[in-house]
C-alpha cells in the first residue's frame, strides 16, 4: 500500500492484524522492510490489534530521503501517522526500530499511549559518552561498527551494494548472517527452513529498490540521539535477550534507565530473534 504525505511524498506500508483493532505503529528493524509484521498478522487479528507497518525511506516501497538524521525521521514518522489518520496509538520498535520508536514517543507524546521495544538497539553514542559507558564501554567490535564505521559511508555504501547483489543472487544464503555472528539460539532458530524462506523474501523486499536505506540507518545508529528522554512520560517496556550478539546489552540497559517508566525484561538464554 502507498500514502502520499502532506509534503507529497509517498510511503509505502502494510496493515495487518483486525482491521477494527488497537492501533500499533510497528517500526521494522535493519536491514528490513515491512513484511516483517507479515509474521504477527493472525496472532494480532486474534488478540483485536490492528498494526500499521511503514517501509523507512529507501526501504521496500519508500523512496529514499537525503540527509535524514532521526530528529527528521520522526517527523517524517509524525507526517506518516497523519496521512493514515491515527489520532492516539502505540508505538512498537524493534531492533534497528527502537531508536524511531523513542524519537516519535518523545516528539508527539500526546498521541502515544505505550512504548513496546523488542531486541532494541539503544543509543550507543550516548551510553559511551556516560559515566557508565566511560566505567563499563561496550565490546570492542561493536564499537567500532556502530560508532565507527557506520559514519565512514565510503565504506558502507560499497559493502551494502555487494550486499544487495548477494541477497539478489541467494537470498536464503544471505538470510541466516545475523544468526551465525549472533549464535546460539538465534543460530538453531535459523536452521529452520521456514525462518530463513522468511527472512529471504523480507530482504529482498528490503533491498529491491537499492541499499540506502541500511546506510542512512546505520549513520544515524551510530550518532548521539538528541532525545529528550524526559518527554516519554508513557509506560514502556522492553524486552531483551540476555544472549543478543548483535546489539549491545549495555545500551539497551541504558535505555531503560533513561526512560521514566520502562519495565526492562530480560530474556534469559535468548539472543536476538527470540520474539520470532
Amino acid at each position: 500500500m502507498l500514502v502520499q504525505l502532506c509534503d507529497g511524498s509517498t510511503v509505502g506500508y502494510a496493515l495487518y492484524g483486525d482491521p477494527d483493532g488497537m492501533p500499533v505503529l510497528a517500526l521494522h528493524g535493519a536491514p528490513a522492510c515491512r513484511l516483517m509484521f507479515s509474521i504477527a498478522d493472525e496472532e494480532a487479528r486474534a488478540q483485536g490489534v490492528r498494526i500499521i507497518a511503514p517501509d523507512r525511506p529507501g526501504y521496500g516501497l519508500t523512496p529514499p530521503d537525503r540527509d535524514p538524521t532521526l530528529a527528521t525521521r520522526a517527523q517524517w514518522l509524525s507526517r506518516f501517522v497523519d496521512a493514515v489518520e491515527l489520532s492516539r496509538f502505540r508505538v512498537l520498535g524493534i531492533s534497528g526500530g527502537a531508536p524511531y520508536a523513542v524519537a516519535l514517543s518523545a516528539h508527539m507524546p500526546e498521541r502515544i499511549s505505550g512504548l513496546a521495544l523488542v531486541s532494541p538497539l539503544g543509543p550507543v553514542a550516548d551510553y559511551q559518552n556516560s559515566p557508565q559507558g566511560k566505567r563499563m564501554p561496550i565490546a570492542f567490535l561493536q564499537r567500532r561498527f556502530f560508532l565507527h564505521i557506520s559514519q565512514d559511508l565510503w565504506l558502507t555504501n560499497p559493502v551494502a551494494a555487494l550486499l544487495r547483489q548477494l541477497i539478489k543472487r541467494s537470498p536464503i544464503t544471505v538470510s541466516g548472517i545475523g544468526a551465525r555472528i549472533s549464535g546460539g539460539s538465534d543460530a538453531v532458530l535459523f536452521a529452520r527452513p521456514e525462518i530463513r524462506a522468511f527472512f529471504a523474501s523480507l530482504l529482498s523486499e528490503a533491498f529491491k529498490q537499492g541499499s540506502s536505506g541500511g546506510t542512512s540507518d546505520l549513520a544515524i545508529y551510530g550518532r548521539s540521539w538528541g532525545v529528550d528522554a524526559a518527554r516519554i512520560t508513557i509506560p514502556s517496556i522492553i524486552w531483551q535477550g540476555t544472549e543478543d550478539g548483535i546489539v549491545p546489552l549495555e545500551a539497551s540497559e541504558y535505555l531503560a534507565s533513561i526512560l521514566p517508566f520502562c519495565d526492562y525484561r530480560p530474556i534469559k538464554r535468548e539472543g536476538h530473534f527470540w520474539v520470532l
